[in-house]
């Protein structure tokens, strides 16, 4: 019987926790010049990559244009953007990075806006929850998750329909494949599924894409 009280003690202790960290995340955004948009992107990638640099490009085109760029903080694509993002100190969009307890990354040094969360499920609602679009680049588990999220909450109209890039048309033919043949073929995904997003290499494309379908003025 104690047990089972102190495991009850623990669960609303946590609980509370995960609710606190909610809204405080909820009020650091609140602060951040709309509109917003996420960049999602591997930690692995170095500063002089081709994927990092394309990042750094886009969301140098965002904050031109007044939009604030969103990211999980951390290094390689992430680091990329950010550092992209700052492009005047008295810009009106600006660089967030939403990091999480123990991974050892930190957040990196272009961040202008940043916080710390103790859940990775925490970050991945903030990240989803206040943007207007997003844009994927490559990237491994992480990534793949955090697509994923944003695509079923759309399939299954838990979300507005938004713009969604994936940038690195090498880098996606696997999965582009895959969902073309394999998922469509056994009626896993439709193609309506498969038209939530669209794939390029080219920023510029991206940033209309993205611009255009959000009207985003």
């Amino acid at each position: 019987m104690f047990g089972r009280i102190k495991m009850c003690g623990a669960t609303t202790w946590k609980l509370l926790r995960v609710f606190t960290q909610m809204i405080y995340g909820t009020w650091k955004i609140s602060n951040i010049p709309q509109p917003i948009v996420s960049i999602f992107g591997g930690a692995r990638f170095t500063q002089d990559d081709f994927y990092a640099k394309k990042a750094h490009e886009l969301a140098k085109i965002f904050v031109e244009n007044d939009i604030s760029v969103l990211t999980g903080g951390g290094p390689g694509i992430m680091e990329a953007a950010s550092c992209g993002a700052v492009v005047k100190k008295d810009a009106k969009a600006k660089s967030v990075g939403i990091s999480v307890k123990g991974l050892g990354e930190g957040i990196n040094p272009c961040v202008q806006e940043s916080f710390e969360l103790n859940y990775f499920f925490a970050r991945k609602w903030l990240l989803t929850r206040y943007s207007v679009g997003f844009v994927v680049f490559p990237g491994g588990f992480g990534t793949i998750d955090e697509l994923a999220e944003v695509l079923t909450l759309i399939q299954t109209k838990k979300m507005g329909r938004l713009p969604i890039v994936l940038i690195g048309q090498e880098f996606w033919a696997p999965f582009m494949t895959w969902l073309k043949t394999e998922a469509l073929k056994h009626g896993t995904v439709s193609q309506e599924d498969i038209d939530l997003f669209s794939v390029t290499d080219d920023v510029d494309e991206a940033f209309c894409y993205v611009r255009d379908l959000c009207e985003i003025k």
